[in-house]
């Protein structure tokens, strides 16, 4: 003989499997939500809290730096791979560590992320850059000023997306939020790693022109836009 339908168990396995498509269709959707950033408004006093600190982390090292070389002239210090990196880091952690003050546990969490990349992108494309030209001037068709400038951009390129790519694996290694887009600010900020290297090569454009006096500029940009991060 047949047993007698179960009318009410047709009906909740129905709604049991509805619930698994919404579910299912929900978690597929999912990856289309990633691009959508979390923004906030950056205030009047996001900007001067940054401002402070960026100035602070970028003006500390610089005195350091003119006690080390005995000079009293700022414009007239000497800028190695390792200069340029510290000063980088410093100033942005300058302004993100007095950009934090005052703020809510998931802003500064956001801001800590933002100057971590801001980190990266400032010193990881250095750092490659730097290596090629090392290896374009022990090499006889590559030791010239064409040969160094294509392993600048090159370097610039590879560094920036690479910095992008290590940041976001740092920042949310399950993928849980959206990445950190490399935008065409974050690629002018890059500037500041043209300049380290035309000064490190020793270019003679960058002797007569004495780029090296804008790093210091620059690297407190770095530090400021990442203090007031939204």
């Amino acid at each position: 003989m047949f047993s007698p339908i179960n009318h009410n168990y047709i009906i909740f396995n129905h709604q049991e499997r509805s619930s698994q498509f919404s579910l299912n269709k929900a978690s597929a959707s999912r990856p289309l939500m990633r691009h959508t950033a979390e923004v906030r408004e950056i205030t009047t006093g996001d900007k001067i809290k940054a401002g402070i600190g960026a100035i602070a982390g970028t003006v500390i090292p610089m005195m350091l730096m003119m006690k080390k070389q005995k000079v009293n002239n700022p414009f007239k210090l000497h800028y190695g791979l390792k200069e340029i990196i510290g000063m980088s880091a410093s100033s942005i952690i300058g302004g993100v560590a007095v950009g934090m003050i005052g703020e809510d546990k998931k802003t500064n969490e956001n801001k800590l992320k933002e100057g971590l990349f801001q980190f990266m992108n400032a010193s990881i494309p250095t750092w490659i850059v730097g290596g090629v030209l090392k290896l374009c001037e022990s090499s006889k068709h590559f030791n010239n000023i064409p040969g160094k400038i294509m392993s600048i951009a090159g370097g610039l390129i590879v560094g920036m997306y690479g910095a992008a790519s290590v940041s976001n694996l740092i920042c949310d290694p399950y993928d849980k939020r959206p990445d950190r887009k490399l935008t065409l600010k974050d690629c002018l900020i890059n500037i500041d790693d043209a300049l380290g290297v035309l000064v490190l090569a020793k270019f003679p454009c960058a002797d007569k022109l004495h780029f090296e006096r804008l790093l210091p500029f620059i690297f407190a940009y770095c530090g400021y836009r990442s203090g007031k991060s939204n």
